[in-house]
């Protein structure tokens, strides 16, 4: 089981992320202040400078613009590339691709019903990892919204998936036990509910330390055997 905390804001949060059992880290990238964890593709890159030898880099773009995320990546050096923007043509991300060499490519899928699994199997053979997030009405960019979704949807697209999928959406030290023997994700994903409460962007390094320990329990107990996670 692997374990992936976003968003990281600061090289402190991130070191006592890595210390507690993160295998990786995600830095919301270069998207204008669109969210109060962004941060500039210098930060970003300190960040990353702090802990790429010990976990797997990960920069966030919300965005949908080729060369801006092109330079975003060249100035970032991140291990993968996550991209948010809902509703992101394949075209769009097809040529992303192509620009990003070595960097590997994780791509959000908003499960919002049953529909999601179809847009799970296209993604798949595009992405390196899907992820699997909750989205906000009327909110051009799927995840942070510190809510679950349907578990069983993507517990269906974990079943079927050729390619390594975690699961995020509201997932805290208190459910992600349960998550994990529904979903049997390759990893399991943490934004809002690790960090400090009344403080976005801001990790709570006990809530930080819980969720990877009861994460890898779940994924150790008895109950779970017989699935690859790690």
């Amino acid at each position: 089981m692997k374990i992936q905390i976003y968003a990281l804001t600061s090289v402190a949060d991130a070191v006592d992320t890595v210390r507690a059992g993160a295998d990786l880290i995600g830095v919301v990238a270069d998207n204008d202040g669109l969210v109060v964890e962004d941060r500039t593709s210098a930060q970003a890159r300190e960040i990353f400078a702090a802990v790429e030898s010990q976990a797997l880099t990960i920069a966030l773009s919300l965005g949908t613009d080729v060369e801006r995320i092109a330079r975003m990546l060249d100035s970032t050096r991140p291990h993968i590339l996550h991209l948010a923007a809902r509703d992101l043509p394949t075209s769009v991300v097809e040529r992303i691709r192509a620009r990003i060499g070595a960097v590997k490519l994780m791509l959000a899928v908003l499960i919002d019903g049953p529909g999601a699994i179809e847009v799970a199997r296209e993604r798949a053979r595009i992405a390196d990892y899907l992820i699997l997030d909750s989205g906000a009405t009327g909110n051009p960019i799927t995840g942070a919204t510190g809510r679950p979704h349907d578990w069983n949807i993507s517990a269906r697209i974990v079943a079927e998936s050729s390619v390594p999928v975690v699961l995020a959406g509201g997932l805290s030290p208190d459910n992600v036990a349960e998550a994990i023997r529904v979903v049997r994700p390759w990893a399991v994903d943490s934004f809002t509910r690790t960090d400090r409460v009344g403080q976005r962007g801001v990790k709570d390094p006990a809530r930080v330390r819980a969720f990877v320990q009861n994460a890898r329990a779940a994924a150790l107990s008895p109950t779970e055997q017989g699935f690859t996670g790690s």
